[in-house]
């Protein structure tokens, strides 16, 4: 009883442990919150088998989004049993699902980066093992139950007909830089002295990665994940990602409010946030609105940058190429003004996008409405 009652108290304790580290890490910083962010967006069906289909099966319909199953993410191990005192492993993985193959199931796992990870392999090993370890320990759990096992069975804990499910997991980084960390454990080891028939005897483990901003299958996509991944693509080149915001602007305009704080999160732009709290305090809710004026904003912080960069690099314009440049950034912010126009920003809000003046905005739609 004492024993039970202490397996009891230490697995409580692990639990909380955990707890607190991911409710420090919610607390801590932005992580946290980008762990919250990507979990509620990443664990729909619908988006699971989009992945899956993209990355196995080059686009397919093999998975449907009614063969993904929810799943505990987490998993306990007991290490070492010994004086009454037990020490338990809890490992957990970013998101896990069961998924369907006809009559097979597999999980599927997905751990999340925003930075390198150069043990990577062994991460993934660990969290792979750690649920093959959870399956074990309920098979042994099922057998000790019915007391149907003797033999080499009962002292394995496994019968000869059982069978474990298989663990994919994959690795989606979304970081910046381009990924140079291992791929695969012999990776992390060094073995150039070793004989080559050594060498091919060591077990390996491969890391499945998918690199978001480099992802060159994003447009097989057939949910939003596309926009996702294409918006990431473009962050850092505001005219190609206001290219491709125009290209898809049906399906920005309809974005739902996870994909939107997955862009804002996994994007780190903070006007995307601010900008958000403000359109939905209109009637009129749509989050393509807010996407670009983030972008008309940055092209004119863009161009105010550039000019002052040239001042201080003491590049002294003439009279006439000063009034060549005037002309020039005055059709940009026609442009701009005429591209929100067209989507339907009324005259205040265009004006506080591109930071103009409302009369400003008025002389060019007058103007422009007399021409037509």
């Amino acid at each position: 009883m004492l024993f039970k009652s202490t397996i009891n108290e230490t697995f409580n304790k692990a639990w909380r442990v955990t707890e607190e580290k991911c409710s420090s890490r919610r607390k801590g910083g932005s992580m946290g919150k980008k762990d919250v962010v990507s979990k509620i967006y990443l664990g729909a069906a619908d988006r699971i088998a989009d992945l899956l289909n993209n990355e196995l099966f080059e686009g397919g319909s093999a998975v449907a989004a009614s063969d993904v199953m929810e799943l505990d993410s987490t998993a306990a191990s007991t290490l070492k049993e010994e004086d009454n005192i037990v020490n338990v492993r809890v490992v957990a993985k970013d998101l896990v699902r069961k998924v369907r193959f006809g009559m097979q199931v597999m999980l599927f796992a997905i751990e999340e980066q925003s930075d390198i990870h150069y043990a990577m392999p062994l991460k993934v090993l660990n969290g792979d093992a750690a649920f093959y370890d959870k399956q074990w320990s309920g098979i042994r759990r099922e057998h000790k139950r019915k007391k149907d096992l003797s033999g080499a069975e009962y002292i394995s804990g496994f019968g000869r007909e059982d069978q474990l499910v298989p663990v994919l997991s994959v690795v989606l980084y979304f970081g910046e830089q381009e990924w140079d960390g291992p791929l695969c454990l012999k990776e992390m080891m060094d073995l150039s002295t070793l004989p080559e028939e050594v060498r091919e005897k060591i077990a390996d483990y491969p890391v499945h990665l998918i690199d978001v901003r480099r992802y060159p299958h994003a447009e097989r996509f057939r949910t939003d994940l596309k926009l996702v991944f294409g918006f990431l693509q473009r962050a850092s080149e505001p005219e190609e990602l206001t290219e491709f915001i125009e290209e898809n602007t049906k399906e920005f305009s309809s974005l739902t409010e996870d994909a939107y704080d997955m862009i804002a999160s996994m994007s780190k732009t903070g006007e995307l946030k601010e900008l958000k709290k403000d359109v939905e305090q209109t009637e009129d809710y749509d989050m393509c609105k807010a996407i670009d004026m983030m972008v008309a904003d940055g092209e004119k912080r863009g161009e105010e940058r550039g000019m002052k960069l040239g001042e201080e690099r003491g590049i002294k314009l003439g009279e006439e190429r000063g009034m060549k440049l005037g002309e020039v950034r005055g059709i940009e912010t026609d442009r701009n003004i005429f591209r929100l126009y067209r989507k339907g920003y009324n005259q205040q809000a265009i004006a506080d996008a591109l930071k103009i003046s409302l009369e400003r905005v008025r002389y060019f739609l007058d103007e422009d409405e007399a021409v037509l």
